[in-house]
């Protein structure tokens, strides 16, 4: 492609900058959570802020930051440090640490250049000491500071731990049916507190009460980690629940991932332990600085257990609740629990308890049935629109005591318009209500399914659209990227990987989110990480799960396919598989792209290197890996390759060697960058040494002289593209490139790769010159590709290309989702390629845009909010010009490449004009 380029330089909006009608920064985080951040698990939390889009540039600025500290609801000390304005992404915390019970207060202001320059240059001064807080030693006008944020350090030392795991006395044999429990206390108080903490978790999963109202809005908490190498507490400002006089606290516990049943085939029951318990602490201050703690234990007999409503509780199987069994009022004070029973210690370390980096599951979007159905007999089949991770809301009346309403779940319908249940496998997704012959609302509380599609069997009369509502769930991470084009379809996959992202991010990334597997597969996450770091801020929920991977690599030796690990089936011991292994050097790096942190390159060097060097010993002396073969298949390969059968995922057509070569290059390569980030520069020398080596036995073995491979397959041509085993010197590059078109012509202009090549395979063909093969490729709506999963109606991303046939049936096999991210990584060339947007260096400080329109796209507006802020391109082809609206945050640098030139732009917002050839939006 050429074009002829003339660029109108002139800003499209004259913000005045220099005049300041308010505060200039439009958000303050902590770490990488947003908002505030109580309980956060380090006493010297980093800073970063946001400039918004009146401002262009930050250049021999200075910013000026703010910290209010003291206990909370009593005096305040505040300080102020100037800072280089530039200096706005992950500062380093700059007062003393915080201590526990301790809260600090976070604002910023830009300083004004005109007046409120620092004179010595100095950066981090101090500004004094304020203890009424009423006076603003800074100088600088309140309306100039941006909202205060609050931060709070949670439970970080051993003295900070006061309470134990308590749960019921009672001992239940291992079942599927277990009876939940219920805890409670009470406790008296003198006056009102002034502020309150509660910090809760559990063995299991819990949801604490106060005086009758629901204790913050997570579920599931406190998540799934590898429970013997840590726990997860959450912590919850209460003090809005607390009163003078008596208060009542209660608890629900349920078997979650500790001891429920998880996983397929059978799954595994009491994985870490067989006795749900719950940790309490209570942390109150007053008004005259006292303060007073209130903690679970077993000793002082204020603690007491019962079975509560919910009959059984699984993940995968569902919920059922009688609400004959329901206890009104047992969180409040003044309850008669004369009938309860004492509770028991539960053995256990509290030095686990760990405060989690990533944020909690919560409620991310509700809707209404689409339409409901009349099968009959009470029976009704409900359609919601959008499969995704959810449960149901559903308002219970007109219902006798011991009437059942039973809801059943699924992705989607079979032929005959059934529910396709048979790809839940155990995990049945039933959740039953049993009426005690009040109205209610009722939502299941300890289990979530994955479905489209509901049936309700027992419902008494009609049942109207405003008695149910669908809850979706999902880790609450924030928005980070958005794509919209000129074509529909487009648009439509696009919102299908969002979906299905949000759908498996619960907790940890899982691979679906509906049948008995919801695992967190190591090779699904190392192939979507660049796609997740776009859509969304994951480096807290991502870095908080590699922990958990680092710990499984240190118990089995290797980097399990899936992680927390559970021996299940086959998959009993962990070995070393190319791709799901490569995401402890792959995953790190996409973060680190994504957000310019290098402290997660630096905790996670040490568990990158461990599997290169873990590997680098079953290299063939030609540097080909093809040794150690592996329980189950040896390498999965290429994964569900689409010639694949049904009943063997693993039978690819590219040679697994091939392979697992080319991506442990790759990683030996980013590994390498890693060293050079973080200084090791003897560690660098040896890893570029190995890459090469590497390569040169990859082309050795696996690519003939002509350009053909021995694998002639779409995906091994990609690796040896993509991962640039191939360089651009090499004449077999081109021919490679030229194979991989053909190929793709050949077939129709149909997908020919599995996990394996599929993130790949349009990059391939576009940097060997073949956008317009790989536009084709992508709009094809004939299975398999992509658009055919939207042309059959799918609202989410497949496992497989062909989980439904072209005649609606549901594919065959005993593994197919209709709720898999995996071929979603598609978003990242859409991103790069229809958007045009990719980062250039670490945190998108400098990026490129370069938008390859082609088959009719002649259009699209891509945004992504990076650490520095929004970038936003808008771009359009007309009579032979591109225009282009594009946005720069301040501190960051686009370099504009269209048609063979190049263009550097500084913060600000820009229109662009290009001269371009006929014929350029369709290549």
């Amino acid at each position: 492609m050429k074009a002829s380029m003339s660029l109108d330089t002139g800003r499209a909006d004259q913000h005045g900058s220099h005049i300041h009608h308010g505060s200039h920064i439009e958000e303050v985080n902590v770490e990488h959570l947003h908002g505030d951040a109580l309980g956060i698990g380090t006493a010297t939390p980093r800073i970063s802020w946001v400039y918004d889009s009146s401002i262009d540039s930050i250049a021999d600025r200075r910013a000026t930051v703010r910290i209010r500290r003291g206990r909370p609801g009593l005096s305040w000390q505040e300080r102020t440090f100037r800072v280089r304005a530039d200096g706005n992404v992950l500062m380093d915390w700059p007062d003393d640490p915080l201590a526990f019970g301790e809260q600090a207060r976070i604002a910023v202001a830009l300083d004004d250049p005109s007046g409120n320059e620092d004179p010595s240059g100095s950066d981090d001064l101090p500004g004094s000491d304020d203890p009424s807080g009423n006076d603003d030693p800074s100088g600088i006008g309140e309306h100039a500071w941006s909202d205060e944020i609050v931060v709070e350090p949670g439970m970080l030392g051993p003295a900070d731990r006061k309470a134990a795991m308590i749960g019921p006395g009672w001992y239940e044999p291992t079942s599927d049916w277990r009876h939940a429990p219920l805890l409670r206390t009470e406790t008296s108080l003198d006056d009102r507190p002034v502020a309150a903490r509660l910090y809760l978790s559990a063995l299991g999963l819990v949801e604490a009460e106060i005086n009758g109202h629901r204790v913050g809005e997570d579920i599931l908490t406190p998540g799934w980690t590898v429970y013997d190498h840590r726990v997860h507490y959450r912590t919850y400002d209460v003090t809005d629940l607390l009163k003078a006089g008596g208060n009542g606290i209660g608890l629900w516990l349920a078997d979650g991932w500790y001891r429920g049943r998880i996983g397929f085939c059978g799954g595994s029951v009491n994985t870490y332990g067989d006795r749900l318990a719950a940790y309490v602490q209570l942390e109150m201050t007053f008004a005259d600085g006292s303060t007073q703690t209130l903690v679970s234990n077993a000793y002082d007999g204020r603690w007491k257990a019962k079975r509560g409503p919910i009959v059984y509780s699984g993940l995968c199987e569902g919920e059922r609740y009688d609400a004959r069994l329901a206890d009104a009022g047992f969180s409040s004070a003044g309850y008669d629990d004369s009938d309860w029973e004492p509770v028991t210690e539960v053995r256990f370390d509290p030095m686990l308890l760990e405060a989690p980096r990533m944020e909690p599951v919560r409620a991310i979007h509700t809707t209404g049935p689409r339409s409901i159905r009349n099968l009959g007999g009470g029976s009704f089949l409900l359609d919601f629109g959008q499969n995704c991770t959810q449960r149901l809301r559903l308002h219970m009346h007109g219902l006798k005591a011991g009437d059942e309403v039973t809801v059943h779940h699924a992705e989607v319908l079979e032929p005959d318009g059934e529910l396709s249940l048979r790809p839940l496998r155990r995990g049945v997704q039933t959740d039953v209500y049993v009426a005690d012959g009040h109205d209610e609302w009722w939502e299941p509380r300890f289990t979530i399914h994955g479905f489209r599609y509901a049936r309700i069997d027992g419902w008494p009369g009609e049942l109207d659209a405003d008695d149910v509502v669908a809850v979706a769930y999902g880790t609450s991470m924030q928005r980070t990227g958005w794509l919209e084009t000129s074509n529909a379809m487009v648009n439509r996959l696009h919102e299908n990987v969002e979906w299905s992202m949000r759908s498996n991010f619960v907790s940890i990334p899982t691979d679906c989110p509906q049948r008995d597997e919801r695992l967190g597969w190591t090779g699904d996450i190392a192939l979507f990480a660049p796609t997740a770091a776009f859509l969304h801020d994951v480096e807290a929920i991502l870095t908080d799960w590699m922990d958990d991977v680092a710990a499984e690599t240190e118990r089995w030796g290797t980097v399990p396919y899936y992680v927390p690990f559970v021996p299940l089936a086959e998959w009993r011991v962990p070995e070393a598989i190319a791709i799901w292994g490569d995401s402890v050097v792959v995953v790190p790096w996409a973060l680190y792209m994504a957000s310019g942190d290098a402290q997660t390159l630096r905790e996670q060097y040490p568990l990158a290197r461990r599997w290169v060097e873990e590997v680098r010993g079953y290299l063939a002396d030609d540097g080909v890996w093809d040794r150690r073969p592996n329980l189950m298949y040896g390498q999965l390969g290429d994964w569900l390759d689409p010639t694949a059968p049904p009943d063997d995922a693993a039978r690819a057509m590219t040679a697994k060697e091939l392979v697992a070569t080319a991506f442990f290059q790759h990683s030996v390569r980013l590994l390498a960058e890693m060293a050079a980030v973080l200084g090791d520069s003897a560690a660098e020398d040896d890893y570029r040494s190995l890459a090469e080596h590497i390569r040169r036995g990859f082309l050795s073995r696996f690519v003939l002289a002509d350009g053909r491979m021995t694998s002639d397959t779409q995906c091994a041509y990609t690796l040896a593209i993509t991962f640039d085993l191939l360089d651009e010197h090499d004449e077999r590059r081109r021919a490679a490139g030229d194979r991989l078109a053909e190929l793709v012509k050949g077939g129709g202009y149909t997908v020919g790769t599995g996990f394996a090549g599929t993130p790949y395979l349009l990059d391939a063909l576009c940097a060997t010159g073949h956008v317009d093969v790989a536009y084709r490729l992508f709009l094809s709506e004939q299975c398999p590709s992509w658009m055919y999963q939207v042309r059959m109606g799918g609202t989410t991303t497949w496992e497989r290309w062909d989980s439904m046939r072209p005649d609606g049936s549901v594919n065959p096999g005993v593994m197919t989702s209709f709720n898999h991210y995996s071929l979603g990584s598609v978003a990242d060339w859409m991103h790069r390629t229809i958007g045009g947007i990719t980062p250039l260096e670490p945190g998108w400080t400098t990026f490129e845009v370069a938008p390859k329109p082609g088959d009719g796209i002649d259009s699209a507006h891509v945004t992504h909010r990076c650490p520095l802020g929004l970038i936003d391109v808008r771009w359009k082809v007309s009579d032979g010009a591109m225009t282009m609206a594009l946005r720069v945050p301040a501190g960051g640098r686009a370099v504009v490449c269209v048609g063979g030139e190049r263009r550097e732009y500084e913060g600000g917002t820009y229109r662009l004009r290009f001269d371009v050839d006929p014929g350029f939006d369709s290549m």
